[in-house]
């Protein structure tokens, strides 16, 4: 699948060592990340900003109305352990309409995709610059009490439309199964996906969080 996959795209897949050398590198580049299982602990969530991806020339594009897509992606890894648990993704799509004067900014992550209208560049960068509440990794994937950490990419329209369509699909998945894991059919290919370059994007960005143990959310007291 994953030959097949890369074959539509174009993408030809990197050598092991170069794979393990963005890995490095984005491990070379640390930033905080908070991560939380819900309350009912059947969901990993990971929060992070990386609004410094949106620099002055691609802040200048989207004053000029272009249509800019930011892809954030992870891998999750228990400290340790070579193998990663599990996968995530968050897209960021910004069209400018005229008539409205706003921008229309579409999120999708794992489960769930919402649209809304936004006056400002500043909100533009609320809203795309971040993940919030991202979910990461269910209880077949990670454990309460479980150290984890990511690996991540960010890039500003970073592949082709064949390849934004295949991060569609997959995470347009049902709900509970927004994640990929070892087993799971897509898991290698998009495992693949994350860790290598994918296509020529705009601007890139890679970075690693330190391993922490997720804080639980408590449930709420019933009135």
């Amino acid at each position: 699948m994953l030959l097949t996959f890369m074959t539509l795209s174009g993408v030809s897949p990197r050598p092991a060592h170069a794979q393990d050398k963005d890995k490095d590198e984005a491990k070379e580049q640390r930033r905080r990340a908070r991560f939380h299982w819900d309350a009912d602990k059947k969901g990993l969530y990971m929060s992070v900003s990386f609004t410094d991806i949106v620099d002055d020339e691609i802040q200048k594009k989207l004053k000029r109305g272009l249509p800019t897509t930011i892809v954030f992606t992870g891998t999750i890894y228990r400290p340790g352990v070579k193998e990663p648990i599990s996968t995530t993704v968050q897209t960021c799509k910004i069209t400018w309409h005229v008539w409205k004067e706003a921008y229309r900014v579409e999120i999708t992550q794992p489960g769930s995709r919402q649209r809304r209208w936004v006056a400002a560049l500043s909100g533009v960068l609320r809203r795309c610059g971040k993940a919030r509440s991202l979910l990461v990794a269910d209880r077949s994937q990670a454990s309460p009490g479980q150290a984890v950490y990511a690996v991540t990419k960010v890039q500003v329209n970073p592949v082709s439309d064949e390849v934004l369509k295949q991060l569609k699909r997959w995470v347009s998945r049902p709900s509970g199964t927004g994640t990929a894991a070892p087993g799971d059919a897509l898991f290698s290919t998009f495992t693949g996906l994350f860790l290598q370059r994918i296509g020529k994007a705009e601007k890139e960005l890679n970075f690693s969080t330190p391993a922490v143990v997720p804080r639980e959310k408590k449930k709420k007291k019933k009135k």
